[in-house]
């Protein structure tokens, strides 16, 4: 087996991998970024006063929960393309208007995200004795002090392991982008493997690589619950 095909350079696919590897992250952290802070922002809508506001949410997160992600990449790479033409029509604008692939996965991986962020976030918060809230109204402390400095800490510890979890789930649904075009690591192993017949080979060292990112997240994800519940480690104060 000629071992130069996995390294970079003219006739290897090193290169190429990696910048597969490149795109699957920066795809894989926006969205998680994007999708999380929607999924706050939904969490807290869904937890509101206003009743058809929080229902409408939950049905909205229900939705992406209950269809494909597949389907949603589809629908929103061709549904804002079709929007996009629309708008432009009246102005006399014809002709196909193509939405960049990369953003428009990013987007569709962030709203899917979002519907699974919103239930980690609702469950923390309500989990959230109502005692400390109590007593930070009983000091004074407005509604969005209350929520700045005990309702957000305490719901985000609450929330660190399950947002782990679905930053593992996003960054695994990013080999579905190939399907509009984006050369994810997948999907480079892939063409590698159609070129040289080392499927095996080129997939295994995609599985390496999720591997040692799987392993990097774990270990980030235990160092910062060793410090957010540090607190609940220490003794009693003498």
């Amino acid at each position: 087996m000629d071992w130069s095909l996995f390294l970079p350079g003219p006739q290897g696919w090193g290169d190429e991998l990696l910048a597969g590897l490149w795109l699957t992250i920066r795809l894989g952290l926006t969205a998680v970024a994007l999708g999380t802070a929607l999924g706050l922002a939904s969490a807290l809508a869904e937890l509101s006063r206003f009743t058809v506001l929080a229902r409408l949410v939950a049905a909205y997160n229900l939705v992406m929960r209950s269809v494909p992600e597949l389907l949603v990449i589809f629908l929103l790479y061709y549904g804002l393309s079709f929007l996009i033409m629309g708008a432009l029509a009246p102005f006399g604008i014809d002709g196909f208007v193509e939405v960049s692939p990369f953003w428009a996965g990013t987007l569709a991986l962030s709203l899917i995200h979002a519907a699974y962020a919103s239930e980690v976030f609702r469950g923390a918060f309500q989990v959230i004795p109502k005692g400390q809230i109590e007593a930070a109204q009983a000091f004074g402390m407005g509604r969005f002090l209350t929520f700045r400095r005990i309702k957000w800490p305490v719901a985000f510890r609450l929330s660190i392991a399950g947002l782990a979890n679905l930053l593992m789930a996003t960054l695994k649904n990013t080999p579905l982008v190939s399907a509009i075009g984006l050369q994810d690591l997948v999907r480079v192993a892939g063409e590698a493997g159609q070129n040289t017949k080392l499927y095996f080979q080129f997939f295994m060292i995609s599985l390496s690589i999720y591997l040692v990112i799987a392993a990097l997240m774990m270990i980030l994800q235990t160092k910062a619950e060793s410090r957010l519940f540090a607190h609940l480690r220490r003794g009693p104060a003498t």
